[in-house]
């Protein structure tokens, strides 16, 4: 079966997505952003499973989240064709990791020129979609995110990284003692992770940034 997709004209507040109908909106348009998209979201390997994709899409027709055209071709709109335009064309995957002493959980932050939305994980391998908060930018996003993450869990972490950065620089933060922020930064492969201590706002922000290459 063969898909395509309509512009995207509305952003989701917040839309679920079951696996499969993640990998059949990755498969719409194709190409390398699809494929590096659907690896973040954990569904790369059913993009070239047609038996997958087929079941993705009959569950987005059968939930009234795409149509199917009477020449067999998927059509999205609104919200759904949102998520499919940024799985096939974002530029950026911030990967939030959110550690407590229990476990973790993680947010998928996907960026292309017109649209920013947050991927997060929910049970029966789902994942939630979320637009940015149109009045932040995506760095204060990001920042959102993990301060959010260590008022509801002061004694635990969260880490940053850009996914298509290959050193692998990955930003750590936790709290510290006095409301402050410690930070430390690692690449693939490095063993030590040197500490810094008594970061504000605004000084995480710029950690945050750099972790985004921003400037780039």
């Amino acid at each position: 079966m063969t898909e395509t997709a309509t512009e995207a004209t509305a952003i989701p507040d917040a839309i679920g997505f079951g696996f499969a109908e993640i990998a059949t909106l990755a498969s719409l348009r194709g190409g390398e952003a699809a494929v590096l998209s659907a690896e973040a979201l954990r569904v790369g390997s059913y993009l070239g499973d047609t038996d997958m994709v087929s079941a993705g899409a009959s569950s987005l027709v059968a939930r009234g989240l795409a149509e199917a055209e009477s020449d067999g071709l998927l059509s999205v709109a609104g919200p759904t064709a949102a998520v499919a335009a940024v799985l096939s064309s974002a530029s950026r995957r911030m990967e939030i990791s959110l550690l407590t002493a229990d476990g973790g959980d993680s947010v998928i932050c996907m960026e292309s020129e017109d649209v920013h939305l947050l991927f997060q994980p929910r049970a029966y391998f789902t994942w939630w979609a979320m637009a940015q908060r149109p009045d932040v930018t995506a760095a204060e996003a990001n920042m959102m995110v993990i301060k959010q993450h260590l008022h509801t869990h002061p004694q635990g972490g969260a880490t940053l990284r850009r996914r298509e950065e290959p050193t692998g620089q990955t930003l750590y933060v936790k709290k510290g003692g006095d409301g402050s922020w410690t930070i430390g930064t690692s690449s693939t492969g490095q063993q030590d992770i040197a500490e810094t201590t008594g970061l504000d706002d605004t000084a995480l922000l710029d950690q945050i940034r750099t972790i985004r290459q921003d400037e780039l």
